[in-house]
């Protein structure tokens, strides 16, 4: 659920940004590890049937994020299996600790049939 809830906002901003969607190809996104890159895209090819963005491609790129739990000293990388809800679960012990860094997508480029808009194209 937080996937959708994710590539709905992702949608709305591209949406709005100064991109035309119809020209769009390509979205490259850094995704937080507590989402799932494959339900990422999943919802996204779902919810954009029916808008512009139809034919486009959302690419996830995972980042990752280190953890140690307070209450047994283990320490490992999140995936979208640590989730419960808005917390993260230890899978040593089972102790939950809240999301530090958000559910967050960041777009890294927007790819259209001209070229790529990014860090580096800032007209876009």
């Amino acid at each position: 659920m937080h996937d959708h809830a994710a590539v709905t906002a992702l949608i709305d901003h591209v949406m709005a940004g100064d991109v035309p969607p119809a020209d769009i190809a390509e979205i490259r996104i850094r995704a937080a590890s507590s989402l799932s890159p494959e339900a990422l895209e999943q919802a996204y090819e779902m919810l954009v049937l029916e808008t512009p963005l139809r034919g486009s491609r959302l690419v996830v790129v995972s980042s990752s994020e280190r953890r140690a739990c307070s209450s047994c000293g283990g320490s490992w990388s999140v995936t979208p299996d640590d989730m419960a809800g808005h917390l993260v679960v230890c899978p040593s012990c089972g102790a939950p600790s809240r999301i530090e860094n958000g559910a967050d997508i960041q777009v890294l480029e927007i790819s259209t049939s001209g070229g790529g808009c990014g860090p580096s194209a800032p007209r876009c």
